[in-house]
């Protein structure tokens, strides 16, 4: 009995250890054994194995020397990019999303489907398409990791989306019908969690122990990241902000109730947008005629009617960043999404804005960011998520 517990142990040990290895090299790419061994704790010995085998089985590569310092110059190690891919798939009520991504995270293929329905067996269909043909582009030349789903809504622990307005679903799961067609371990989580935990590893934000980043669309949520640990809440279902219900500030002392994803939104840009199209004479744009891209288009070309747009909704939002900073004393927000995007030329008004609603404004003040992640943080996110769950017990992933 227990001679086969220390083997066990052994085993669990040499997993945890391959683990170390190829999350330092994630974290910190080219470094020399040496400096591995440094970094993990574990002896040079113990590296030099382990290095091997991740070299044998094509997850690691060498790539050059280390610059001279005198000595013997150490070799350099890295993930090896073509060692292993990620599909990656996100969707939401306007489109689904697909990438293909290799071991260093970086996107080797990617399609967006725009879509008008948001019935279950359509939406999961086109997923389903996409992820087909990640596949036949990945082949069979390097192994497929898993395939990360972002979802927005309400996402239980077994990746059944429990609950998705913008969906219109309730109780949808997919997760284990996914692993058993495509072979692999399958992920669903909160769409925006993911794009904070994208953030945190390839953004803006990959300094910052405490952040939230915010996606503005149709809805708005927020995924929250305190002391580097995405903050998910005790049923998983945290950052659900859009639905703080208080006033709005119209700038003129005049208050309305409702939520805040109400206040933000892009139907909320669309409603404003109209009557400011109607109202203003410097516009270009026809009140009859208004779509979301259009708006955007002559936002980008300084039309004074979009322009007001954004102003009324960066006092909306301003009121609403304020309220979480009060109550997380975070104050670093990234901004994303089809509309959060915008944002960033209306930065001052949002501040202004916040400043009228802080308990106290922190002593460096409100850092407000606008994601540069391509071609999305939620796709990144979700390419991330899978790297952490193979780096907790690669063997079981990757046959070695």
């Amino acid at each position: 009995m227990s001679r086969r517990r220390a083997a066990v142990n052994h085993e669990v040990m040499h997993e945890i250890n391959r683990a170390l290895v190829l999350s330092s090299l994630r974290e910190k790419p080219s470094q020399t054994r040496s400096k591995l061994s440094s970094r993990t704790g574990l002896t040079r010995s113990a590296i030099s194995y382990l290095t091997n085998e991740l070299i044998q089985n094509e997850m690691i590569h060498e790539v050059g020397y280390e610059e001279s310092t005198g000595g013997r110059r150490g070799i350099l190690l890295e993930l090896n990019p073509q060692g292993a891919g990620v599909i990656a798939i996100k969707f939401n009520a306007s489109s689904v999303q697909c990438a293909l991504a290799n071991l260093a995270g970086d996107i080797d293929w990617y399609k967006l489907a725009a879509i008008n329905r948001t019935e279950e067996a359509h939406v999961l269909g086109i997923c389903q398409r996409l992820i087909c043909s990640a596949l036949e582009i990945n082949g069979s030349a390097r192994p497929l990791l898993g395939i990360g789903v972002a979802s927005p809504g309400l996402i239980g622990a077994d990746g059944e989306v429990i609950y998705s307005k913008f969906m219109d679903w309730r109780h949808v799961n997919f997760r284990a019908a996914w692993e058993e067609e495509y072979g692999v371990p399958v992920s669903v989580d909160n769409l925006v969690s993911l794009a904070a935990l994208g953030e945190n590893h390839y953004g803006l934000a990959a300094d910052d122990s405490h952040f939230m980043y915010m996606e503005i669309g149709y809805g708005a949520g927020a995924g929250i990241v305190i002391n580097n640990e995405l903050y998910q809440g005790k049923y998983g279902y945290a950052g659900e902000v859009g639905y703080m219900s208080f006033a709005d500030d119209n700038g003129a002392g005049q208050t309305e109730g409702r939520n805040w994803q109400s206040m933000v939104n892009i139907p909320r840009f669309m409603e404003v947008a109209a009557q400011k199209v109607g109202a203003c004479e410097r516009t270009a744009l026809d009140a009859q005629d208004l779509t979301f891209s259009r708006l955007l288009d002559a936002l980008h070309d300084g039309d004074e009617a979009p322009r007001a747009t954004m102003l009324a909704l960066s006092r909306s939002l301003g009121i609403g960043l304020a309220s979480l900073y009060n109550a997380f004393d975070i104050p670093v927000f990234v901004l994303g999404g089809e509309l959060g995007g915008q944002f960033g030329p209306f930065f001052d008004e949002v501040r202004a804005t916040m400043e009228r609603h802080l308990v106290v404004m922190p002593p460096a003040g409100i850092d407000l960011r606008i994601s540069r992640l391509k071609p999305d943080a939620a796709l990144l996110g979700a390419v991330a998520k899978v790297f952490d769950r193979v780096l907790v017990e690669p063997s079981l992933r990757l046959g070695l």
